[in-house]
């Protein structure tokens, strides 16, 4: 089975630089583009609008808007109106956010709910309802759209790294990103998670688009592409100090001697803490290497459920994010579908071993 290829790029491009980059994603054969939706940075619908103009193919997501900084009212005007412009290539994606919060006094309650109410309040308004309603997180007193939706039911994707929102994707979106997973053992977790919410709303296998999505550093100079990841990850894991119940979910956890680094929170000891933190946790939620290592990364995790990949691309000193993008799709993704064939065969031997003892 093919998988349909997405990249997501964060606000670091000018507005001439981002419709270039999705140019390029529209021409190397992408099937999605998402770009950040993040407070205090360029904005995202303005950057999605920009693509959308210069592009003809490629799906157009956010990546990921929340229901707390942005009304979902708001939010369902704005992707009605990127569908309307992109002629029927919007995604919504939707996350709980964070960037920015503490500045704006905004804090992530009840995120089921958030979530929740925000999917059911952007589809009745898509439908052209008039809708009401006074939720535990969402309220909205007769709002209704003024315009007719090219499409009611535009795809709504989940970002998750959590059980109980994996849930909530399988019951209700169209499609899943599983961020920053990328160990079989916590995968199958968030899968089965997924399988358990779409049954629960009675969906069959197949319903959901799961997604993989991971920061990804590739590069002939295997250390390199490595060094840039591990420093990425280093500096994840100190913005995120203490709140490390992701690295319980992949299997792995930090060495005493990062902690301490990352308690510190000091810009200055980021290359000492970048050097304190084991490999091992690198790849348990990034991929990294060269094209040949990141292809055997990716190739272990591509479970029969997952229908797709999205790759948030980092630049090795002398490359660029379109050097590496080109390189997605040109060098590693012909070595996983090899990598992916050579371990079909044995079942296929095996099948017709059987086939031909059941002729006899």
């Amino acid at each position: 089975m093919s998988l349909s290829l997405g990249v997501l790029l964060a606000d670091d491009y000018t507005a001439t630089e981002l419709m270039q980059l999705g140019v390029l994603a529209d021409e190397l054969g992408y099937d999605k583009f998402w770009y950040v939706d993040v407070r205090f940075s360029r904005e995202c619908y303005i950057g999605l609008t920009t693509v959308a103009t210069k592009t003809s193919r490629i799906k157009l997501g956010t990546g990921v808007t929340d229901p707390y900084s942005r009304h979902p009212a708001v939010t369902a005007a704005m992707i009605a109106t990127l569908d309307e412009v992109s002629e029927g290539r919007a995604i919504l994606g939707l996350g709980l956010g964070g960037t920015g919060f503490k500045q704006l006094g905004l804090e992530k309650t009840l995120p089921i709910a958030a979530l929740r109410e925000s999917i059911d309040v952007v589809r009745r308004l898509w439908r052209g309802e008039t809708v009401t309603v006074h939720g535990k997180v969402v309220n909205l007193d007769a709002g209704r759209l003024t315009f007719h939706p090219v499409r009611p039911d535009v795809p709504i994707y989940i970002a998750t790294q959590g059980e109980h929102i994996s849930r909530l994707a399988g019951e209700l979106a169209e499609g899943v990103l599983v961020a920053n997973t990328a160990t079989p053992a916590a995968l199958e977790f968030y899968i089965t998670q997924i399988m358990s919410g779409a049954a629960k709303a009675g969906r069959g296998p197949g319903s959901v688009d799961i997604n993989l999505r991971w920061e990804v550093a590739i590069s002939k100079n295997e250390r390199e592409a490595v060094r840039v990841m591990r420093k990425r990850m280093a500096q994840r894991m100190i913005n995120s100090y203490p709140n490390w119940g992701f690295l319980k979910a992949l299997g792995v956890e930090a060495p005493a001697d990062f902690a301490a680094f990352a308690a510190r929170k000091d810009p200055a000891l980021l290359d000492e803490a970048t050097e304190a933190l084991p490999m091992e946790v690198v790849d348990a939620s990034m991929v990294a290497g060269s094209p040949e290592r990141v292809a055997s990364l990716i190739s272990k995790l591509l479970r029969p459920e997952v229908t797709g990949i999205t790759i948030r691309p980092h630049p090795c000193p002398g490359t660029s994010v379109a050097d590496m993008m080109r390189s997605f799709v040109s060098e590693v993704m012909p070595l996983v579908d090899r990598y992916r064939a050579r371990r079909r065969e044995p079942q296929l031997l095996l099948d017709r071993h059987h086939a031909g003892m059941a002729e006899h």
